[in-house]
């Protein structure tokens, strides 16, 4: 191991394959490797199955299935988008335990079917929405739970960027066949979910949206704005951008009839505004926020069973999957699309 384990968490002799060794690979490799997990990895290229293999002390494979076979107890897809069904399924189907980089795929069709092996199999299927592991999201979940906002009327979540475009926009993120669209696909994904969670997702009736192409030569969008309205009333804002003219924030604001919120997930702290005041509470500092740390913890607690999977639960990310394909489809059309959404 790299790390020091008891630091983070109880060492666990959890077996984690980690399909796709990139960057989010990578990511996911440090963490759980710290947390003291029992890593194998697989990749198609040869040299970062070798690095892999070099850093970690770990078996590597080139193939998912040969890692499958070697035995693991739970898989992290971190494959491009078009890919994540193969390896989802395939996974499921032998047993173990499924954490999905987002979006769940790179199309609804695709989604479903994940869905649908999952509802078969033994083993749980959730999917990397880390938002919800910042500490501020979770403090902001335990004030909605207590009543403190009241009702929840409208949130507001932005995931900004200058100069952020995956790859400097010549990799698998702005190619529509293996990501599935653009920056709505990459971080849109993150701020619908986020937005939903809050609101303990509500279903979607109609979705407003426009995609743009500003900043780039690739065949996908670099900005997304919606408009999301829900079937009890509640309203979503939700703004994405690789790269705009504006200052970077992955800030989020909650609106209740009692009080409201404003926080960052990059941050460790969050303010309050109580409904009756027009001041606005100084922010209460939060402690540790370490977001793929605290997913990759739940992961393995999940596979120990002494806790919930990670993420968010297939269905919700199935939910995801269908407000963005309403969202280009309202962007494409230039006019808000219905749904039929179901509670998560």
């Amino acid at each position: 191991m790299t790390g020091d384990a008891s630091s983070t968490s109880e060492a666990t002799a959890a077996r984690i394959g980690i399909v796709g060794l990139g960057t989010i690979g990578r990511i996911h490799a440090e963490r759980l490797d710290r947390l003291g997990a029992d890593l194998a990895g697989a990749d198609l290229d040869r040299d970062a199955r070798e690095a892999f293999a070099e850093e970690f002390d770990a078996q590597s494979y080139e193939d998912h299935r040969a890692l499958l076979d070697a035995g693991v107890d739970a898989v992290v897809v971190c494959v491009p988008n078009r890919f994540h069904e193969e390896v989802a399924v395939d996974a499921l189907a032998a047993g173990a335990d499924v954490l999905v980089e987002k979006p769940l795929a790179h199309s609804v069709e695709s989604a479903e079917r994940i869905a649908a092996a999952a509802r078969e199999a033994a083993g749980f299927c959730s999917v990397g929405f880390t938002m919800r592991y910042a500490t501020p999201t979770q403090r902001a979940i335990e004030l909605r739970e207590a009543g403190r906002f009241g009702s929840l009327s409208h949130v507001r979540v932005d995931y900004l960027r200058r100069g952020g475009v995956p790859g400097g926009g010549d990799g698998w993120f702005t190619d529509p066949e293996l990501a599935g669209g653009g920056v709505a696909m990459d971080l849109g994904v993150h701020v619908v979910d986020l937005a939903l969670h809050l609101l303990d997702y509500p279903a979607v009736a109609e979705v407003t949206a426009e995609t743009r192409s500003e900043f780039g030569d690739y065949p996908v969008e670099d900005s997304v704005t919606a408009l999301l309205r829900c079937a009890d009333g509640a309203t979503v804002a939700v703004d994405a951008s690789w790269h705009g003219t504006c200052a970077p924030s992955r800030e989020c604001v909650i609106r209740g009839t009692d009080a409201g919120a404003t926080f960052d997930v990059t941050e460790t702290s969050l303010a309050v505004v109580d409904a009756d005041s027009d001041a606005t509470a100084d922010p209460v500092s939060l402690g540790e926020n370490e977001m793929h740390l605290a997913e990759d913890r739940a992961l393995l607690d999940a596979v120990a069973g002494d806790g919930d999977p990670p993420g968010g639960t297939v269905e919700a990310a199935l939910t995801v999957q269908r407000v963005l394909a309403a969202l280009y489809e309202s962007s494409e059309r230039g006019e808000a699309v219905r749904l039929d959404g179901g509670r998560d």
